[in-house]
C-alpha cells in the first residue's frame, strides 16, 4: 500500500510538473533541429468535430507543446541509436544509418535504388528544353552552364548497407544515367561533379562527402568550384579569379552542412555521429587582369558548399542565388527575400548577366531547374 502511494504520488508530481512546463515554460529545453509545420487547432466546427479533424488538430498541438518535449524526444532517439543503431522513423526526413557511420537521408537511397526512374522521352524533353535555353541566351550574350552534383549513395555506394539495396535496381539505369548522354549530345555545358568525384575517389582524394551530412562536404564543394571556374574560363576564353590551396585542416568537429542529418537525428550525444573532417584554408589566385563574373546560379541547397569559398575567395563581381527558386540571395551581403515569379524582370535581372548557371542533383532531375527553366524559356520566346 505504502509502494502504492509513493507511485501515486510521483506520478501527479511528474503530472504537475509537465503542465508548469507546458504552459509556464519555467526551465529551457533542449532545441530540436529540423523544419516542422505548427499545429494550429483553431476553433472547432461541429463537422471537424464529428470527423475527428479537431481532436486530430489538438493531439498534434500537445505533441509539439508538451512540456519537455525537446529532452523527451531526444532521449527516445538516443535510445533507438545506442540499442537498435536506427534513427526515428517519425521524422519527416528518415535517416538511415550505412556502414562506418555514414548517414543517409531515405531519398537518396531510394535513388540509388532507382525507384523513381523517368521515361525516356520525358528525359529526353529536359534535355531539349535546357539546349534550347542554353542556345537562347548565347544569342544574347550570356553563357549557360549545368552543374551536376550527386549524392552520397551514388559516390559511396559501399558505404549503403546491404539490407537497403534492392536486387531490382541493379540492373537499371537512373535518370542521371539517361539524361547525360543525351546533355552531352547536345552540346549543353556541363560540370558533371558525379563523374568528376569518381574519378578524383579512384585516384585516393577523400572527404568528398561527410559521414554525418547529406550534401557534399564543404572540401567537396570546394573541389567542384575549382572545376566550375576551369570551365567557365573555358567559355569566357578569360583569365578568373581562381581558388589555392594553401593547407588542409583536419577536424573532428564538422562545419555547418557538414553535420546536417547528425543535427536532424536529434541525439542526446550527437558529437557520437562525427568522425574526422578536412577543410582547405583557401586564398585567392587574382591577378589584375583576373574576370568576375555577373552571375546567377539557379539551384537547391548543394549550392551552398558551393559558394562557400567562391564568396570567399571574391570569384564572381555580384552574385544572386536563386534558391530551389523561390529566394533569392544577394551576394556579397547575403541579403535574401522570395521570388514572385509572375513579377521577375527577366531583362534587367536575368538577361544581364554574364553567366547562368543551373544547378540539378541527381536525385531532383525532375524537377530540373525547379520551374526556372520553363519560365527562362517563355521569357525569352516573349
Amino acid at each position: 500500500m505504502k509502494d502504492k502511494k509513493i507511485f501515486i504520488i510521483a506520478a501527479n508530481v511528474f503530472i504537475a510538473v509537465i503542465l508548469i512546463q507546458t504552459y509556464f515554460r519555467p526551465v529551457e529545453d533542449m532545441k530540436l533541429s529540423g523544419a516542422e509545420q505548427k499545429a494550429r487547432p483553431g476553433v472547432p466546427t461541429l463537422n471537424d468535430v464529428m470527423t475527428g479533424k479537431f481532436q486530430n488538430s489538438i493531439e498534434l498541438w500537445l505533441k509539439q507543446n508538451i512540456g519537455f518535449r525537446g529532452t523527451f524526444v531526444k532521449t527516445d532517439n538516443q535510445i533507438n541509436y545506442s540499442l537498435f543503431n536506427e534513427f526515428s522513423r517519425s521524422h519527416p526526413r528518415k535517416i538511415l544509418l550505412g556502414n562506418n557511420k555514414e548517414l543517409f537521408e531515405e531519398p537518396y537511397i531510394d535513388c540509388f535504388n532507382k525507384l523513381s526512374t523517368l521515361p525516356p522521352q520525358v528525359l529526353e524533353k529536359k534535355a531539349t528544353a535546357i539546349q534550347r535555353l542554353q542556345e537562347k541566351l548565347k544569342a544574347r550574350n550570356v553563357r549557360f552552364l549545368l552543374l551536376l552534383t550527386p549524392s552520397k549513395a551514388s559516390i559511396y555506394p559501399e558505404a549503403v548497407p546491404e539490407k537497403y539495396v534492392l536486387d531490382s535496381g541493379k540492373e537499371k539505369q537512373d535518370n542521371y544515367q539517361v539524361i547525360v548522354p543525351m546533355l552531352k549530345r547536345r552540346g549543353v555545358n556541363i560540370v558533371d561533379s558525379r563523374e568528376i568525384f569518381l574519378e578524383m575517389k579512384k585516384n585516393g582524394t577523400t572527404h568528398l562527402f561527410p559521414s554525418s551530412g547529406s550534401h557534399w562536404s564543404l572540401y567537396g564543394g570546394y573541389l567542384i568550384g575549382t572545376k566550375t571556374i576551369e570551365r567557365m574560363e573555358q567559355l569566357f576564353g578569360r583569365r578568373m579569379v581562381r581558388m589555392e590551396t594553401k593547407k588542409l585542416i583536419s577536424s573532428r568537429e564538422p562545419i555547418d552542412l557538414d553535420k546536417d542529418i547528425a543535427r536532424l537525428g536529434n541525439l542526446l550525444f550527437t558529437r557520437s555521429l562525427f568522425t574526422d573532417y578536412v577543410y582547405p584554408e583557401t586564398s585567392p589566385d587574382a591577378p589584375a587582369h583576373a574576370f568576375r563574373p555577373d552571375v546567377l546560379l539557379v539551384g537547391s541547397s548543394f549550392c551552398w558548399n558551393f559558394i562557400h569559398y567562391i564568396e570567399q575567395n571574391n570569384v564572381f563581381s555580384r552574385l544572386n542565388f536563386y534558391y530551389y527558386y523561390n529566394t533569392d540571395w544577394v551576394y556579397p551581403g547575403m541579403q535574401h527575400h522570395p521570388i514572385n515569379r509572375a513579377a521577375i524582370n527577366w531583362d534587367r535581372d536575368v538577361l544581364t548577366r554574364d553567366i547562368i548557371i543551373v544547378e540539378i542533383n541527381e536525385i531532383q532531375i525532375n524537377e530540373a531547374g525547379f520551374g526556372f527553366v520553363e519560365d527562362a524559356l517563355n521569357a525569352l520566346d516573349r
